[in-house]
């Protein structure tokens, strides 16, 4: 096992400070990202995998097989999966399979695993240790803008889970340092978060000779943490993984580095 520092790009002063991501090696020789916090919880099991895992192609192009490998690797017999299509829907799920368009999804069935993937979207994974409710989100720009991260909660309590029990974790993704993004995205946030969603959005360095460029940095990390303090998570239970896809190109896929050849990695969760 060998450690990732988290200092690197801090999300919040809200999220707990570094300690939390961690790289481990599987008994089936994948190299991995877990949380410390969901360690701790019993009655689940997660990974976030690398390149020196599952085949970042599979991921991208076989959901159906990618969702059988990491059930078996988390434990569990199904997997869950769903058409991710930048949007803030989190779809409730009792059994394995795909489970239509949507980008989140929640369960307190044993057994049954639930699977997002990314190449540089946020992904978040939740659980409740009280109810044994679970969940996962894949937070795009447009995700995190239509508040994702707080429906994910939503569904999370509308099956039994108390917000002050979720333990809540943002995976690597694009980070502050990197996520370039134009107006129109900022305009996107002001009216789908609200006025103080500006607070996420930095101007980027000046860079002659780059007309009609992008002009901002937007802190995905912070936005969702936001929504998750908001929806009443305490700032103890949420982790920020502090791991930007692009900086780490070398162990996550980047949509923004290598365009549509882009692999995916994936983030699960399972109950036990």
């Amino acid at each position: 096992m060998s450690e990732i520092s988290e200092n690197d790009h801090s999300a919040s002063a809200a999220a707990k400070p570094a300690g939390a991501f961690h790289l481990a090696t599987l008994e089936n020789g994948w190299t991995v990202g877990r949380f410390r916090a969901l360690e701790e919880l019993k009655g689940f099991a997660h990974v976030v995998t690398t390149r020196l895992g599952l085949d970042v192609d599979i991921v991208r192009s076989d959901p159906v097989a990618a969702a059988d490998r990491l059930g078996a690797a988390v434990g569990v017999k199904q997997a869950a999966f769903c058409n991710q299509v930048h949007g803030p829907t989190v779809r409730v799920v009792c059994q394995g399979g795909p489970a239509g368009s949507a980008d989140g999804l929640v369960s307190r069935t044993p057994g049954l695993a639930l699977v997002t993937r990314s190449a540089d979207c946020p992904l978040i994974l939740a659980a409740d240790p009280v109810s044994g409710v679970f969940g996962a989100a894949h937070a795009s720009w447009r995700g995190t803008v239509a508040r994702i991260a707080a429906g994910l909660i939503g569904q999370m309590t509308g099956q039994g889970a108390l917000a002050e029990n979720i333990v809540a974790c943002i995976c690597p993704s694009a980070g502050p340092c990197c996520y370039e993004v134009g107006p129109e995205v900022l305009d996107a946030a002001m009216a789908g978060i609200g006025p103080h969603a500006g607070q996420f959005f930095t101007a980027s360095p000046a860079q002659p000779g780059r007309p009609g460029k992008p002009a901002m940095h937007f802190d995905l990390w912070s936005s969702n943490t936001d929504q998750l303090l908001r929806a009443g998570l305490g700032g103890s239970n949420i982790h920020v993984a502090g791991l930007c896809t692009l900086c780490r190109n070398d162990l996550f896929p980047s949509h923004r580095l290598e365009g549509d050849r882009a692999g995916r990695f994936a983030a699960v969760i399972a109950g036990l």
